[in-house]
């Protein structure tokens, strides 16, 4: 597989709108991914936790996302890059976790509101309090059958 550069290497103001995440967040809430199915679709409720760090890499062409979280008893760590792609005028991430999993998410933003959708997981992130928080909704799904909740949860600034 030959990869081509993406880039036209000029930083833009859809650059600058992946700054709303950079710093030090803590994220609490609920997760539902223990047995769900369409007739109970939270399944079995379990708290997730979470500690997560967004900082620029060199350039501050993307941000790059650690994560160190709990769901239940399950340690959850994991790497994510988002940029924006000039070339295509789309923004993209991809996250790398410790089950294994590596996905990539076509990525948006309106408003105060990124969403991000892969094949099988989406995710809805709202700001709010001026920045300083996020309202965080995760969807998941078989191939085929609709979206199930995967968790919910908010997360503060905390550096």
């Amino acid at each position: 597989m030959t990869l081509q550069p993406t880039s036209t290497g000029k930083r833009s103001a859809a650059h600058e709108h992946l700054s709303v995440f950079i710093g030090k967040w803590h994220a609490e809430g609920e997760s539902y991914a223990a047995g769900p199915s369409k007739e109970n679709p939270r399944g079995s409720v379990e708290t997730s936790i979470s500690d997560e760090t967004y900082e620029w890499l060199p350039g501050q062409f993307c941000v790059i996302q650690n994560w160190d979280a709990k769901t239940g008893v399950n340690p959850f760590k994991g790497t994510a890059i988002m940029s924006y792609d000039a070339d295509s005028g789309h923004y993209i991430s991809r996250s790398y976790e410790n089950h294994g999993f590596i996905r990539d998410y076509a990525t948006r933003v309106e408003g105060d509101t990124w969403t991000l959708t892969g094949e099988t997981e989406r995710a809805r992130i709202e700001f709010t309090d001026g920045g300083d928080a996020q309202k965080i909704s995760w969807e998941w799904r078989k191939p085929g059958e609709d979206w199930l909740p995967l968790c919910d949860r908010v997360a503060r600034r905390v550096g």
